[in-house]
This record gives C-alpha cells, structure tokens and sequence, in this order.
C-alpha cells in the first residue's frame, strides 16, 4: 500500500524540517571540529579526516561519520516517513539498553552492524510485534561507572506502532531483555508527534555517560563530551557503515525515495 499525500491527516501534516532540526552550519562545524581532531591520530584516522574534508555537495561521501550526510539522510527520512505516521492513530517511543550490547573499549570495530541490524529485526518477527510497524535506530554511548569505564553501551531508539500500554511494553521487554549494567533499561512515551521524534532514532552527537554516587547517596548520571581517542575509535567504526545501517524498518520498505507499508491487510495496532 503506497502512502501519499491523500493519507495525511490534520495530526501529522508533512513538514519540511522538524522543530528545532540542526542548521546545515550546525552540521558543518561539528564535522569540522571531528575533522580536527582526527588529524591528530594514526594514519587510518587521518585519511578518514580528509576523506570527511573533502565531502561536498554534488560528491558527498555518504560516511556514517559524516555529520553534513547524516543531517541530510535524517532529513529525508523524516520527510518520508511522515504520510507512514499519519496512517496510525498512536505511536509509541521506547528507548531501550539491551543484554549483548556493551562492547569493550577499543573493540568497537568488532562490531558487525549489518549483523546486528539482521538480528535486531529477526527479534521483532519472532516476537508479539511482528504485524506492528517498527522503526530501531542503533545508538551508542561510551558508559563510565565512577571513572571507571564499562564500555561502548550500544542501545536501542525505537517508534512502534500501538498505544503505549502494558502489552506492548511487556512485548518490548520480552524481545529485549534488560542489559543488568543499565540503572534504567527501558522507557517508554505515547507520542503526540512522532515524525518529531523520527530524527532521533539516531543522532550524530555522541557522549560519555559517566554515573557516580552523590553525597546524599543518589546514583547521578553527567553527560561528557567523548575524549579525542574515543572519538576517534568511533568515527572509525561509524565510517564503516553508510548513514542509513543503523536504522531498521519493520513492516515498512523502501520503494524508490518513498516507504511503502509492507503488509496491506494490516490495520492500526492498539
């Protein structure tokens, strides 16, 4: 079934850009100070920075590293999926920590994202979500338990199809179980707007998540920037990999530029 503009609703109407989205200029200093500092590293992370360098528009690189084509693919993919949200009454967003997930430091390149990606959506087949349409996008952050790191915690930014009720939430929690590191493994909000949560399925902005134990003995979490060795380790990985492998679609593809809902007979999840 092919969603067009006819099945826009006054809810969800096709916006050119979220609110709030990040500014081409945004995007181009951040990647100009990533670039910085990857001069600063061996030769396989130099040649990422000129590689970055040398992105422009009518020859872009289409790096997963690349803040300028990562901004524009989250840009098209929230154009595209708005008629896909305005089908459905209710959607659901759920962050979510998963067990086999944390990846050492300095192993990060390790990490087959395409097999990740295969094993994230065959998780949904097997499980209650399976006729629901479902959008993952693979996150990560570097965790630290006081100073002390744990590792790359990869996790989960998901927008299903359905009201955020028990069921569903129990569905979730039983196709992902809980990484016993993460203080808070799941969350979850009925969404007003989701095409404005679209973009942060997966982000180009990635921090140190540092947890401590306060004074009066309550567990605090500060948001750090990555240290240049960190940073460097990542955008490596992340350079594997086009922008667009850490996103899974469930019960929706691709047709050309547009998505297209899968399964015909399928009706809005409650």
């Amino acid at each position: 079934m092919n969603i067009g503009r006819d099945a826009v609703t006054s809810k969800t109407t096709i916006r050119s850009r979220p609110d709030g989205f990040e500014t081409f200029t945004d995007a181009k200093k951040r990647r100009a100070q990533k670039i910085q500092i990857l001069r600063r590293g061996n030769r396989d992370e130099r040649r990422l920075a000129k590689k970055l360098e040398g992105c422009r528009k009518g020859h872009r690189c289409r790096s997963g590293a690349c803040d300028v084509c990562l901004r524009l693919y989250r840009l098209n993919l929230f154009r595209q999926t708005s008629p896909v949200l305005a089908s459905r009454p209710h959607w659901t967003r759920a962050s979510v920590v998963t067990a086999g997930f944390l990846v050492p430091l300095g192993e990060l390149a390790n990490v087959d994202l395409h097999a990740l990606g295969e094993m994230i959506d065959k998780r949904v087949e097997r499980s209650s979500l399976h006729r629901r349409i479902v959008m993952a996008g693979i996150d990560t952050s570097l965790n630290l338990q006081d100073n002390n790191i744990i590792g790359w915690q990869l996790h989960l930014y998901m927008l299903i199809d359905g009201e955020n009720t028990l069921r569903l939430r129990e569905a979730i929690k039983a196709a992902f179980p809980p990484e016993q590191t993460a203080p808070t493994p799941y969350d979850f909000d009925e969404m007003n707007d989701p095409a404005n949560c679209v973009t942060y399925l997966f982000k180009a902005i990635f921090k140190r998540r540092s947890r401590y134990t306060d004074a009066n003995s309550q567990s605090r979490t500060k948001s750090l920037p990555l240290k240049g060795p960190e940073l460097r380790e990542l955008l490596q990985f992340l350079d594997q990999h086009p922008a667009g492998e850490r996103l899974v679609l469930r019960g929706i593809r691709r047709n050309g530029r547009r998505l297209v809902i899968t399964n015909q007979q399928q009706k809005a999840s409650k």
